[in-house]
């Protein structure tokens, strides 16, 4: 039998740097909760456990506090924009079903550390995920560690066994707390011994053990001098180092692995709570349900008509329409049309001899269309020798001009995020190109959309139809270069803002230029500070982070 247990605050941080900014339909922020659910779903696909649980610190002082007034005093409050998502994740645990662990006055690591110590009596297998380093001490043939790292809206996750830990570190699990006592943990504000560096005490670590036995032996140690003074005058700091890097594993839970059996609930509660916070991704992937009294309100409430139209009927009411949504069923031969008013589908099996007709009126300059994905639409219709003219607007190209991290931009998605529900195809693209075209506006990327990306569609189809030869292992090998120079690059931003941060997120981003590194500030929008590349350049040589 095996028992997750996830570092719940931990995750939720390394979610928050790492997920590009979402929002509910109801504007609460939940790139956390999502990035948190994602790497929760990545664990379970690897194999689902028998039993599942999350640790959470509280607000209060703990224990450590008490022991030494500077620990974690130099940790900044948590983001408002995090703190205001945790009541949110531990409200959808609930509605998951997953049993929620926490103790006033103790750490998150101190229940991890508890509940590790259970299952290794009661003859269970005990994973804990966490995005931190203060568990490897935890490590032994029944506990692993799952360590998670999250960058550029990826995530990497690594199992730490004895073997594994030996492997890296060169010593035993438990000796992970000796190296913090000799180095300090700047992240806790751990002092160690003034003077230690990490390659020093991983050394001091490797050669002669527990800090223990270095102080009992450090006349004779073979060392440097300078090392054994540093060590002498600091012994009082790395004791008490010890006592803070060490992990308790008698926090006060009443817990036992039975009570965190865990399968997925299917309730229309659980669908209800992730279509509040718009995760159609999970309702989908988990199998959810909706109540049906609720499901069929909310279409009724939702859908234009679907009409069955005649040819001249499709044709007079795509004349009339200020713009319309065309989307391709498959091919060009089915097409699927809003005109605001209604759904229709014009179709070369039914529209017989008026299709000619009807295509050269749809895809006409006089008639203003929006589509989504329109360089493939774009070389559909000229590989039918059809000209497409009009194309005023492409969905999936602006929602990928306002966040190029993202790998796909589906409708559903789109419509939950910028209409506050999910919509028919044809519908969501006709009432998603004001919101979207407002939104490039408002982040100061509308004429780049217009006077760049949108007229690339026609040549890249162009491109596509003609084809050209390319050579996949040399590209394959500059894309690699590239993403590690990228990030190498990301690593001296952290560097230089003294902490991680999602560089893709302009809010992100200008929160640190801004508010922390006090840089002379741009012009300031609704959604925060400007970061385009006008301003980023008036920044260069005024700090290292540019």
């Amino acid at each position: 039998m095996k028992l997750m247990i996830l570092d719940g605050n931990s995750i939720a941080n390394r979610a928050y740097y790492g997920v590009r900014m979402l929002n509910a339909p109801d504007g609460t922020p939940t790139n956390a909760v999502f990035g948190f659910l994602a790497i929760l779903q990545r664990l379970l696909d690897a194999g689902a456990p028998d039993a599942l649980c999350v640790a959470f610190d509280l607000a209060a002082p703990t224990f450590r506090h008490m022991r030494y007034e500077g620990y974690k005093a130099q940790r900044k409050p948590m983001p408002d924009e995090l703190a205001a998502q945790m009541p949110v994740l531990k409200s959808l645990l609930a509605a998951m079903g997953v049993k929620q662990l926490s103790a006033e006055g103790w750490e998150a690591d101190d229940i991890l550390g508890t509940v590790a110590r259970i299952c290794e009596e009661g003859g269970w297998d005990c994973d804990i995920v966490t995005g931190d380093r203060d568990s490897f001490q935890l490590i032994s043939a029944k506990t692993e560690i799952i360590h998670i790292k999250t960058a550029r809206g990826r995530t990497e996750t690594i199992a730490y066994t004895p073997e594994r830990f030996r492997e890296e570190y060169g010593f035993a699990p438990p000796l992970m707390v000796d190296l913090k006592a000799l180095m300090g943990d700047a992240s806790d504000n751990i002092p160690g011994v003034p003077g230690i560096g990490e390659k020093t005490a991983l050394d001091l670590v490797r050669r002669f053990g527990r800090v223990e036995d270095i102080y009992a032996r450090l006349a004779e140690l073979d060392i440097k001098d300078s090392v054994r003074k540093k060590l002498a005058a600091g012994e009082e700091s790395a004791r008490m180092s010890y006592e803070l890097a060490t992990i308790s594993r008698e926090a006060p839970v009443d817990f036992s692995p039975d009570a965190a059996l865990w399968q997925l609930p299917h309730t229309p509660e659980l669908y209800d709570e992730l279509n509040r916070l718009g995760f159609k991704r999970f309702i989908d992937k988990w199998g959810l349900e909706p109540d049906a009294e609720g499901e069929a309100a909310s279409e009724a409430a939702a859908a234009l008509p679907e009409l069955e139209l005649s040819a001249d009927e499709m044709l007079e009411r795509i004349n009339r329409a200020e713009y319309i949504a065309v989307l391709p069923l498959g091919g060009l031969n089915s097409l699927a049309i809003c005109d605001g008013e209604a759904v229709f589908t014009a179709a070369q099996l039914t529209a017989g001899e008026d299709w000619d007709r009807l295509v050269d009126a749809i895809f006409s300059d006089g008639v203003k269309k929006v589509t989504h994905g329109l360089k493939d639409f774009m070389r559909m219709a000229l590989e039918e020798n059809v000209e497409p003219a009009g194309f005023v607007f492409d969905t999936e190209l602006a929602a990928y001009v306002l966040d190029p991290t993202e790998s796909a931009y589906p409708l559903d998605r789109l419509s939950q995020r910028f209409l506050g529900a999910e919509r028919p195809e044809a519908e969501a693209v006709r009432a998603l190109y004001p919101a979207l075209e407002g939104a490039l506006e408002e982040a100061g990327a509308l004429a780049l959309y217009r006077d760049i990306e949108l007229p690339l569609c026609r040549v890249l189809a162009d491109m596509e139809l003609a084809g050209f030869l390319v050579d996949r292992r040399a590209l394959a090998e500059y894309g690699e270069s590239m993403v590690a120079g990228i990030n190498l690059l990301q690593e001296r931003i952290w560097a230089a803002a003294g902490h991680e941060f999602n560089i893709n997120s302009p809010k992100q981003l200008g929160e640190v230029l801004f508010d922390e590194l006090m840089l002379p500030a741009g012009k300031k929008t609704k959604t925060g500070w400007s970061t385009n590349a006008d301003v980023l350049e008036k920044l260069r040589g005024k700090h290292p982070i540019i």
